[in-house]
C-alpha cells in the first residue's frame, strides 16, 4: 500500500488545521493549484514581530507576487481560494493531506504519513526577522504614526489592502536616508522639509517621523491645491502630535514666490515632490532651486509635454511611428533633461527606481544633493550644461525647464 492512506475523509478536518490560530504552528505550508488561471499559490506560516501571520506566495507564469496576511483575515481568504483552486496539499507535522475537488464541487481527501516528520509543533519562519527597517514598526512612535495614517488596524496590524503602500513609505524614507541632511547642526535652527502635492502627506510625515528617530528637530511644511486634503494632512499631524509640521493649500509656484526671500523657509534642506503630473515636475524642480534647497527629490508621472516635440531623425522612425514607443522615448528624454539640469545647475543627482515595475510604469525617482563649492562643482556644472544642450538639440525640444529656469541652464 502507498505512503498515501486510501480512505477518502471530508475537508472539514483539514481546513480546521490550517485555519485555526491556535494549531498555526502544526503546519509548514498549504500549497493550492489547478485553477482557471493556471496559478499557484503556497501559504506559510511566519512569525512577524507583532505576531504569528500568513506568508502567501502566488505564481502566474513566471511572475511571483507575494502577501502577508493577518491571522484574522486568514479563513475568510482561504475559503474564497478554495472557490478558485481544484487542488491542495497541506503539509504539517502529523500528516500530509491531499485534497481534490471533483467537476460536480466535491471534495476528496486523503491523508498520508507526513513527508517531513518533526516534533508535535513546527516553529514557525522567521519571515522578517532580519529586516532593518528605517521606521521599525515595533517602535510605538512608528505604530502611531501608521494606525493614523490607516496604514496599520488600530490593533498595530498591517492592513492587507495597504500593503503595497507601507512598503513604499518605508522604501521612501530608505532612498532618502543616505541624503546629507539627517543631522542635529542646520545653522541652529531645525530641519526643513517642503513637500510639495503632499496629499495626505503619509510619506513626509514619515520623513518628519524619521528625523525625530535621528534626535533632529524638524519643520515640515506639506502644499496641496485641495483644501480637504489640506484639513486631512493637518489632523493626522495633530493626532501623532507633530507639531513642527503644518499643511496649507498652495500650489508650489505660489509658496515660492511668496518666501523666495523668506529666512524662516530659505535655505531649505530638503525639498520633496512625489507624482507630480506633466511639467509639474518641472515646475517643483525650479521652486527647489530657488528656494535654495540642498536636496531635491522628485519622482515624476504623467510625461506628454515632449511627445510631441521629438524630432524624426531616420534611424529612429520605427520607434517613432508607434504612439506608446514614442511616449515611452519621450519619458526618457524628458527625465535625462531633468538630470541633466540639475546638475547644470550645481546638483549631483542620481536615477533611481521608486516604485516596483510591476505596479507602475512611472517608477523613478531623481534624487539631487547640492554639489560643495569649488573646481569639481564648476566642472560637474559645465558638463551637466553641455550634456543637457546637446540633448535637448539633438531632439530639436524646448522643456518647460527653459521657460522656468531661464538663463540658469543658458
Amino acid at each position: 500500500m502507498s505512503r498515501r492512506a486510501l480512505q477518502t475523509e471530508p475537508i472539514a478536518p483539514l481546513l480546521a488545521v490550517v485555519t485555526d490560530p491556535d494549531r498555526v504552528g502544526e503546519w509548514r505550508r498549504c500549497v493550492l493549484s489547478g485553477g482557471e488561471n493556471g496559478s499557484r499559490l503556497v501559504a506559510s506560516p511566519v512569525a512577524l514581530r507583532s505576531g504569528p501571520a500568513i506568508k502567501l506566495v502566488r505564481t502566474v507564469g513566471r511572475r511571483e507576487e507575494t502577501e502577508i496576511v493577518a491571522l484574522v483575515d486568514w479563513p475568510a481568504l482561504l475559503e474564497r481560494l478554495l472557490g478558485e483552486s481544484a487542488r491542495v496539499h497541506l503539509l504539517t507535522a502529523a500528516a500530509d493531506w491531499h485534497a481534490r475537488r471533483t467537476k460536480k464541487g466535491r471534495w476528496l481527501v486523503s491523508r498520508g504519513k507526513p513527508s517531513q516528520p518533526a516534533g508535535p509543533s513546527i516553529a514557525l519562519a522567521a519571515h522578517d526577522r532580519e529586516r532593518h527597517y528605517p521606521l521599525p514598526p515595533e517602535d510605538p512612535g512608528v505604530q502611531r504614526l501608521l494606525v493614523a495614517t490607516g496604514l496599520f488596524s488600530p490593533g498595530g496590524r498591517l492592513r492587507t489592502d495597504s500593503a503595497d503602500k507601507y512598503r513604499q513609505v518605508q522604501h521612501f524614507v530608505e532612498l532618502l536616508r543616505p541624503l546629507p541632511i539627517w543631522d542635529a547642526s542646520h545653522d541652529g535652527r531645525p530641519l526643513r522639509i517642503l513637500d510639495g502635492g503632499c496629499g495626505k502627506a503619509a510619506m513626509s510625515l514619515a520623513l518628519y517621523l524619521y528625523a525625530e528617530l535621528q534626535g533632529v528637530p524638524v519643520e515640515l511644511t506639506g502644499l496641496d491645491t485641495e483644501p480637504e486634503v489640506v484639513e486631512k494632512a493637518s489632523t493626522i499631524a495633530a493626532e501623532v502630535g507633530y507639531r513642527g509640521a503644518r499643511f496649507e493649500a498652495s500650489t508650489i509656484q505660489d509658496f515660492a514666490r511668496l518666501h523666495a526671500e523668506d529666512p524662516a523657509v530659505v535655505p531649505l534642506d530638503l525639498f520633496v515632490s512625489l507624482h507630480a503630473c506633466d511639467t509639474a515636475t518641472d515646475e517643483a524642480i525650479a521652486a527647489g532651486v530657488e528656494l535654495e534647497a540642498r536636496s531635491i527629490v522628485v519622482a515624476p508621472c504623467c510625461h506628454h509635454e515632449l511627445a510631441g516635440q521629438l524630432c524624426e531623425p531616420p534611424a529612429w522612425a520605427a520607434a517613432l511611428e508607434h504612439g506608446l514607443l514614442r511616449g515611452r522615448l519621450a519619458d526618457i528624454v524628458t527625465d535625462a533633461l531633468r538630470a541633466a539640469a540639475l546638475e547644470a545647475l550645481g546638483y549631483k543627482a542620481d536615477v533611481l527606481e521608486f516604485v516596483a515595475a510591476e505596479h507602475t510604469p512611472k517608477n523613478l525617482m531623481i534624487r539631487a544633493v547640492r554639489r560643495d563649492p569649488g573646481e569639481a562643482k564648476e566642472r560637474a556644472q559645465e558638463r551637466g550644461r553641455e550634456r543637457y544642450r546637446r540633448l535637448a538639440e539633438a531632439w530639436e525640444v524646448e522643456p518647460a525647464l527653459e521657460r522656468l529656469l531661464g538663463e540658469r541652464l543658458a
